[in-house]
């Protein structure tokens, strides 16, 4: 095996050892597409699903590198279709819960991905950090992707109606740092379970994983002391 290249994560795909700059631009295009989602409006709305389509492909190849074109090019197909889905469907209609659905699936096998990728590197290091910071930030856009689709089944699930999506974010991140609700909340028993699974996700997230990044920092530290 090359000295470059890792074992197989999860996925059975090839992972890389070398720091590599599509982890960075994952980074930025999930920025972009958080910021996006706080417009309203047919056009802000289209551009922010489109952007979620690239920041699925960028981060399906920044935890993979090796990964068979013929995969990307069915996951390409599932994104963009999800988008498709969701620009000719009538707004805020009950059928646009499905390009929702797809978005949280697809944005949670990202996560574990990009986990899994984090956690297997022996050495804590910028690719680690920004790995760790994008997993965390796209389980908040995941989460947010499950509300709305939820919520366009069934509109009495939170205090926000599904025609106010650019709110899903917010309130989305709200509860993955745990901050407490401010002008939204769920109203239903289904969406506040949903809502609790994503709070523990967050301190899991903390209290396991950044602990985890801490024990390999200070491990390097001791072997380059050594």
């Amino acid at each position: 095996m090359d000295a470059n290249t890792g074992g197989s994560n999860f996925l059975g795909l090839q992972r890389p050892n070398e720091y590599d700059p599509r982890f960075g631009r994952l980074l930025v295009i999930i920025v972009l597409a958080f910021m996006a989602s706080a417009f309203s409006g047919v056009i802000a709305s289209t551009i922010t699903v489109l952007l979620n389509g690239v920041l699925i492909l960028v981060a399906f190849r920044a935890t993979s590198l090796r990964m068979p074109m013929s995969m990307l090019y069915a996951l390409a197909a599932v994104a963009f279709g999800a988008v498709a889905l969701h620009i000719g469907l009538e707004a805020h209609s009950t059928g646009q819960a499905i390009p929702s659905f797809v978005q949280f699936a697809l944005l949670a096998i990202l996560v574990l991905a990009l986990l899994d990728a984090v956690l297997q590197r022996e050495v804590v290091d910028l690719q680690t950090i920004v790995g760790a910071i994008s997993a965390y930030l796209l389980i908040g856009l995941a989460f947010s992707w499950l509300y709305l689709g939820i919520d366009l089944i069934d509109g009495t699930q939170f205090s926000m109606a599904p025609e106010e999506s650019n709110q899903y974010p917010d309130f989305s991140f709200v509860v993955l740092t745990t901050l407490g609700f401010g002008n939204q909340l769920p109203t239903a028993a289904l969406s506040a379970r949903l809502v609790a699974a994503e709070a523990l996700t967050g301190q899991i997230f903390l209290a396991v994983f950044v602990a985890r990044l801490v024990a390999l920092y200070r491990g390097n530290r001791v072997i380059a002391r050594e």
